[in-house]
């Protein structure tokens, strides 16, 4: 009986028939695919990808500088027009406070007659005060006003929240009051 595994044997040349054509196949595989991969990097449209991602890129860049430009001028706009409104307002706030000054001046001479000198004194004190405030009100820029306004609630926050209750409260009547007319 001869050898299974002899040399000679038809199933011994099969066998090697089998892996030669096999490792053909690999080798022959392994060139298709690297062909593939070789064409796939040189392929023109991934050069267009490539290109339209760097367009697109550049774009959003473009459009994101603008952005920012616009948001710069709107905010120096804000800055000055609420400049400008501050300032018209601290001016319409002194002569208020003048106006109200002049008023207590005016009605001292009737509180002395009705009251009494002393509160009559009270009166004229009082308007001297308040003058004296329109004038440092109308004297000052709105950046001193508002730093002193913010020194004022860090020193005595108890008594900016009560002036602003106040405040709120008096400008709620007048506007309800305004409003019925």
């Amino acid at each position: 009986m001869a050898n299974a595994n002899s040399d000679n044997s038809p199933f011994s040349t099969a066998a090697d028939t089998a892996k030669e054509g096999a490792a053909e196949a690999i080798v022959a595989t392994k060139e298709t695919l690297d062909n593939m991969a070789d064409q796939a990097r040189n392929h023109p449209i991934r050069d267009q990808v490539s290109a339209t991602v760097g367009t697109i890129k550049d774009e959003a860049r473009r459009h994101a500088d603008n952005l920012k430009g616009e948001a710069a001028n709107l905010k120096d706009q804000a800055s000055t027009k609420a400049r400008d409104a501050a300032t018209a307002g601290k001016g319409k706030a002194a002569e208020a406070v003048g106006s109200l000054a002049k008023l207590l001046q005016d009605t001292a001479p009737t509180v002395d007659d009705k009251l009494g000198k002393q509160y009559g004194d009270y009166a004229r004190s009082a308007a001297t005060s308040v003058s004296g405030f329109a004038n440092s009100l109308e004297q000052k820029d709105i950046d001193e006003l508002a730093e002193n306004a913010r020194d004022f609630v860090r020193k005595s926050p108890a008594v900016a929240v009560g002036a602003a209750a106040v405040v709120g409260f008096v400008l709620a009547r007048m506007l309800k009051g305004g409003s019925k007319d």
